[in-house]
């Protein structure tokens, strides 16, 4: 009997400050420094743990497709953009995720600008371009307007103003260096234009146009993968007509690459996006452009690309013959007149 109750005694002296005990629930913090700061922008980051029942491990995501194990790392971001860096810290009892940190790293823009003469009838830029780039052209009449990454044509048309977005990779192209020739020339009359780069554009650029200006401490958000030219594995061509005020839009399922070639009798305006980022747009009569399409691990987003054409006049009667030809290795998926 003796023996018996020492053992109850024995069991309750050791259980009952466990059954006592409650430990204080998992809390985690984080903070990054700096926030905010040119491409390269490399971040500290700090971790802090307390509470919870065992060992905690920490989980850094840094919103860039990269991520950490360590309690306070440091990482670079390469490419400009906004970024959301989150830690996730677990222990045994289960495990919880720290409010985002943003991250802006920006970058530069550059503006130019010039007359076109028939005495002086072209104008170029050209340089050095790390990451991401987004080109902007605009003018008060019609000028042909070209843009060359490492001697490969990615734009070239005939337009008053358009719009071109160059996407690099995020991982494996970080030292990449990018030979950017953008050019300008005179149509039929003199015309005053303008050109803008946003991007990590160096120092000793060349240019021959009259004016420019450089505005630091831009955000730009130009992530989308691939970057480079690529074997062409197919070719599709259309031709129709757009009445004033009407579209089509054709519906491309691509892997990789595509190359899209307008012309036109009249100047009609073109849009090639994915995913609600628009990565060409302008008008033109004929235009020539070369794009990488981000692929997605969603069969029903999986580089899919909408292709719109669309046909502005005054004159309600007036018709614009147009073509169309599309190549890479894709697949139309559907056409939608309106």
């Amino acid at each position: 009997m003796a023996l018996a109750i020492l053992v109850v005694f024995l069991l309750l002296a050791f259980a009952l400050p466990y059954m006592l005990y409650k430990p204080h629930p998992l809390q985690a913090s984080a903070t990054g420094t700096p926030r905010s700061g040119p491409t390269p922008l490399t971040v500290s980051f700090v971790g802090n743990a307390s509470g919870g029942t065992g060992p905690v491990s920490f989980h850094w995501d840094f919103g860039d497709g990269t991520s950490s194990s360590e309690e306070s790392p440091s990482h670079t971001y390469r490419f400009p953009g906004t970024y959301n860096a989150t830690l996730a810290v677990s222990d045994l009892r289960g495990g919880l995720v720290s409010p985002a940190i943003q991250i802006n790293s920006t970058t530069t823009r550059f503006d130019f600008r010039d007359n076109l003469t028939t005495a002086n009838p072209d104008r170029f830029l050209r340089g050095i371009v790390r990451s991401a780039f987004i080109v902007e052209g605009r003018g008060n009449v019609s000028t042909y307007c070209s843009v060359h990454v490492n001697n490969f044509s990615v734009y070239q048309g005939d337009c008053a103003s358009f719009t071109y977005m160059y996407k690099v990779k995020r991982s494996a192209d970080t030292e990449a260096r990018f030979d950017v020739n953008i050019s300008v020339r005179r149509n039929a009359t003199d015309s005053n234009v303008s050109m803008t780069l946003t991007g990590e554009l160096s120092s000793t650029y060349q240019t021959t146009f009259g004016v420019h200006s450089v505005t630091v401490g831009v955000a730009l958000d130009g992530r989308l993968d691939a970057a480079g030219p690529v074997g062409v594995a197919s070719h599709v061509a259309y031709q129709f007509n757009l009445t004033a005020g009407s579209s089509i839009t054709y519906t491309v399922e691509v892997d990789g690459g595509l190359l899209v070639n307008i012309s036109a009798n009249a100047t009609i305006t073109h849009k090639i996006e994915q995913r609600a980022t628009t990565i060409i747009q302008g008008d033109c009569r004929s235009a020539s452009a070369f794009t990488w399409v981000q692929q997605s691990d969603v069969p029903s987003l999986k580089g899919k690309v909408n292709v719109t054409l669309t046909y502005i006049a005054s004159n309600p009667g007036s018709v614009a013959h147009v073509s169309l030809e599309l190549s890479g290795s894709i697949q139309v998926v559907a056409s939608r007149a309106h």
